[in-house]
């Protein structure tokens, strides 16, 4: 038998047709967090399981980790949730502030507003991403158009700020750093796709409405009295002791700002007392704190840092 010709031994062994890969919400989520997260921070992520399940607003408050870091996101179908484990937060706050991912183990700590602030572009940019790729999955398809609202500091508020209705949870679990040296996680909760077409093509009832707002209006809201803000460096922060003096602005006492959720100024007044413990005698009016914010010190107003013992 001849040998066939080029052209026919090209065909021949020329690989088959591959198909393309199809985008599915799990792959839509795992670019979303990989390209959301290296653009934003610059925090390589290399995304591992992605789980999705069905969950109420009272049974999350159960399964979220001891220093876990909950946003509440605001989109076109009501509110959502963000909720990034420790390890996840630690990262986005190593990568901004080191440089890299650090590999030691992680203390139990608060999560502070700093802490929110300094995360809140990098989960916009991975819900920015997933508003992306959803509108190509086509209409109805997935929930998307959510970003960063507000971080919640009380799990209690959880079940006063979402529907109480059944919710999309996804939870992405990724190595954070150039190979992996923390471990991280996190969960997207959204309300599932037939809940929020219900709710954009139905009127809510005035009596489910007055109902959420009686519960929002008994909620419990921390407020802070700000004497003042100053800025330092970490190394001047950290080199801080017992019987240090840190000097603040001229009129401090009496421009005493009184701060809500969120780090919005809610009035201003004045140092004093009230049957005596320390008082705030509110102004008639709240003003700017922008220029506390960043203070001109002049000398003759300190405080000192209290002598405590060692233990």
């Amino acid at each position: 038998m001849s040998n066939p010709s080029p052209l026919r031994r090209k065909i021949r062994d020329s690989p088959p047709d591959v198909a393309p890969h199809l985008l599915t919400p799990e792959r839509m989520w795992r670019r979303s967090v990989s390209h959301g997260l290296v653009r934003s921070i610059a925090l390589e992520a290399t995304v591992g399981d992605i789980a999705q399940s069905t969950v109420t607003p009272e049974d999350l408050r159960e399964t979220i980790a001891s220093g876990s870091l909950v946003a509440l996101l605001d989109g076109p179908a009501g509110y959502g949730l963000a909720i990034l484990d420790p390890g996840g937060l630690a990262a986005m706050i190593e990568v901004q502030t080191m440089g890299r991912v650090q590999s030691r183990g992680l203390g139990e700590r608060p999560v502070t507003a700093l802490d929110a602030s300094m995360v809140a572009d990098a989960l916009d940019r991975v819900l920015a991403v997933q508003e992306t790729l959803a509108a190509e999955l086509g209409a109805g398809r997935m929930v998307s158009g959510y970003r960063f609202a507000m971080r919640i500091e009380n799990l209690r508020e959880i079940a006063l700020s979402l529907d109480d209705a059944p919710h999309d949870r996804v939870a992405i679990n990724f190595a954070a750093g150039p190979g992996g040296p923390r471990q991280a996680r996190l969960d997207i909760v959204l309300p599932r796709r037939d809940m929020a077409a219900a709710s954009s093509d139905s009127p809510v009832s005035s009596a489910w409405s007055h109902g959420l707002e009686q519960r929002l209006l008994g909620a419990e809201v921390a407020l802070r009295a700000t004497l003042a803000q100053t800025r330092m460096t970490a190394a001047e922060l950290q080199a801080l002791a017992p019987g240090d003096t840190v000097a603040l602005p001229q009129g401090a006492l009496g421009a005493v700002a009184l701060v809500g959720p969120g780090g919005h100024v809610l009035g201003t007044g004045r140092l004093g007392q009230s049957g005596g413990q320390k008082a705030i005698r509110l102004g008639a009016a709240s003003r700017d704190f922008a220029e506390v914010a960043a203070p001109q010190a002049q000398p003759g107003l300190t405080f000192a840092l209290p002598e405590t013992e060692d233990h």
